[in-house]
């Protein structure tokens, strides 16, 4: 043994490393040197799964879609067919037709794991946004490879990542030399709190399809001493097609003229259990029973009103649609050092008259813990075009309570200094059109009407000051996008207030000029860049100052929603005390940049931020925020400081809990 220890090195070190290279770029090419599949291609997809619950706790009902499988039987069983329609290669939906299974209500039970059934191995990431695949050629850096003969023309490529992180992943791959085409592949990694490993089968017969042929899942999810696996297997290219019009039926019947495989031996046992325990309780019930039905009843009451207090709901009626997230949501909790704590929830009705025609309202409310206010934006649109992204749309919103310091010296001069001035609520309705009159040109005309009335409107009339101002104005947007989605976006505002109508006794007109940049890189890596000025040409009063792109985001939901492109320790009065404003920011993004490598920490970082914005306003020296961010399955960390000229004034943090976010 010792001698044929010391003698593989020799072996190793003469053989020949061009092939070793020759078939990681082979690999790294096969994708650009096939034709992919084009838009249209349809492939028919069956699945089953199980799921088994070795530990769990009461703190199971607390996690999304898991309530379902959070008390009764331990063990599981789902079958769902689905239609495949495909994009591109690497991008297609998925339409679930027939369902059935032991689960209760046939209800989705850890959707991110089913995710995990249809690796893009030749796409930058494995699944959508996440994962880097080993296999993509600007990836290899963060990759350790290893190439083991078989044959001629069959090859092994072992793999394993650089750090330990969740963003990548480990295992081997069988590569056949001549084309670079992967035979089969098996990985796994953790991503989310669930440990999966990966066994997918590709499909030989068309080469213009990275699609496996077979893939099996297996995967543990861990939580609060709560332990569940999981086995799901997939079957891609199944001969049997079905209507389109067949929509998500419980057939279990028809399930079994579809399936292409057989049962495996433990699915068949969970049904059988599930068979007899239903007959045992069907036989000793009495139909006149009334108490046992009351109770089944209530069971069933109780059971949705808990599933819907954890769970998003989702309803559909004809043409009539339902989306409302939980009532009970970590996700929707945030904090910052200058705002607080805050609270948001989002509902969704839509009414479709047909393919082209749909009428949404997608109310947005949340309440804010530190400054013991209700906001509210509830946006009605009826979409008329969407291929021109035609709408007509009324919004009923609120801001912040606000002030204006000319109006605070215009009291104090009047009544003396440190006299008490009140804020004013502000709300504001807003009817617009929009239609894209050209592809790289959108028009939005419309009006926008604001109220702002006094928190202490008795105060306000006793001095001699209005306790309201009002504000009505005709808008128009013009959004010009002329390299479509692969360059800047550069959106022009124009509103002119008109005294007189509904009240209004606020005189002005007012400019703004906006640009968005989102640059994509290679290994999942961003630069967000944002530019804007706005400026009032004309004020018949210097009460009240209100900017469509520079005002605070008090309904944000998320890493994605305003931590790029926002400020986040600027003091909110100051949105409302310049005639005019000039901005910057700049994000980059990356998943793997600094605190990743740091050992065990950099396991559970995601994502990784760094910030850097300035502000030039009226009366101030020049404002920056520099700041540094990451994510984690928990939640997502800002860290900022802000400095007006060269002085730093304050550091902050912010966070949102990203906890099941994606589940």
């Amino acid at each position: 043994m010792l001698g044929t220890m010391l003698f593989m090195p020799g072996i190793c070190f003469s053989r020949d490393r061009s092939i070793d290279s020759l078939v990681l770029f082979r690999i790294w090419n096969y994708a650009k040197n096939h034709k992919q599949v084009s838009n249209g291609v349809e492939r028919n997809v069956y699945m089953s799964y199980t799921f088994k619950t070795n530990r769990r706790n009461p703190t199971l009902f607390l996690v999304p879609t898991m309530y379902s499988i959070a008390k009764g039987e331990k063990e599981f069983v789902g079958e769902a067919f689905y239609k495949m329609k495909f994009h591109d290669a690497f991008r297609y939906d998925l339409h679930r037709q027939v369902v059935c299974g032991t689960i209760p209500n046939n209800r989705t039970v850890m959707p991110n794991m089913l995710q995990f059934m249809t690796p893009n191995l030749y796409n930058e990431t494995l699944y959508q946004d996440k994962m880097l695949s080993p296999f993509y050629y600007p990836n290899r850096f963060f990759y350790k490879y290893l190439v083991i003969p078989v044959s001629n023309n069959l090859f092994i490529v072992r793999f394993r990542p650089r750090t330990n992180n969740t963003q990548l992943v480990k295992g081997r791959a069988f590569v056949y030399l001549d084309t670079g085409r992967i035979n089969s592949v098996f990985y796994e990694g953790e991503y989310d709190m669930i440990s999966f490993k990966v066994n997918a089968y590709m499909d030989m017969d068309d080469e213009n399809i990275v699609l496996p042929e077979r893939c099996i899942t297996e995967s543990k999810f861990r939580f609060l001493g709560n332990n569940i696996s999981a086995t799901c297997r997939a079957f891609y290219n199944c001969p049997t097609s079905l209507p389109d019009s067949i929509d998500n039926v419980e057939d279990p019947e028809l399930m079994a003229t579809l399936r292409p495989t057989l049962l495996t031996q433990t699915e068949s046992d969970i049904y059988l259990h599930k068979q007899q325990a239903d007959s045992i309780q069907e036989s000793q019930s009495n139909p006149s029973d009334t108490t046992r039905t009351k109770k089944n009843l209530a069971d069933v009451f109780w059971d949705n009103i808990g599933y819907n207090m954890i769970n998003s709901t989702h309803a559909s009626s004809g043409p009539a649609a339902l989306h409302l997230s939980p009532l009970f949501n970590p996700l929707y909790f945030s904090y910052s050092g200058s705002r607080g704590f805050a609270y948001k929830i989002d509902i969704g009705l839509q009414y479709s008259f047909n393919k082209h025609r749909y009428l949404t309202l997608n109310p947005r409310m949340g309440y804010n813990f530190k400054i013991k206010q209700f906001f509210y934006n509830a946006p009605l649109r009826m979409t008329y075009n969407p291929k021109r992204n035609g709408y007509a749309e009324i919004t009923w919103a609120n801001g912040n309570r606000t002030n204006h310091a000319s109006l605070v010296e215009d009291i104090e001069e009047k009544e003396g200094e440190g006299f008490y001035v009140p804020e004013f609520k502000d709300e504001s309705f807003k009817v617009v059109n929009n239609v894209e009159a050209f592809d790289w040109v959108e028009i939005m005309t419309g009006l926008i009407y604001h109220r702002r009335k006094s928190t202490d409107p008795d105060l306000m009339r006793r001095i001699g000051f209005p306790d309201a101002f009002y504000s009505f104005a005709p808008l128009l947007t013009l959004h010009f996008k002329p390299w479509q989605q692969k360059g800047p976006t550069l959106t022009a505002n124009y509103e002119r207030g008109i005294k007189g109508v509904f009240k209004s006794n606020l005189d002005y007109e007012q400019w703004e000029f906006d640009l968005s940049y989102k640059h994509d890189m290679n290994a999942m890596r961003k630069i967000n860049m944002r530019a804007g000025t706005g400026f009032y040409t004309q004020r018949g009063s210097e009460y009240f100052v209100d900017f469509s792109n520079f005002r605070e985001n008090n309904l944000a939901t998320g890493w994605d929603d305003d931590w790029s492109g926002q400020f986040q320790l600027l003091d909110s009065r100051l949105y409302n005390e310049s005639n005019y404003y000039i901005r910057g920011h700049l994000t980059f993004e990356s998943p793997l940049l600094a605190l990743t490598w740091v050992p065990f920490i950099g396991h559970f970082v995601e994502l990784e931020r760094v910030y850097i914005s300035a502000l030039s306003i009226e009366h101030t020296r020049p404002y920056f925020e520099l700041g540094y961010g990451f994510s984690t399955r928990y939640l997502s960390t800002g860290f900022f400081a802000n400095f007006f000229g060269a002085k730093m004034e304050s550091v902050g943090c912010k966070f949102t809990i990203e906890l099941f976010r994606r589940w």
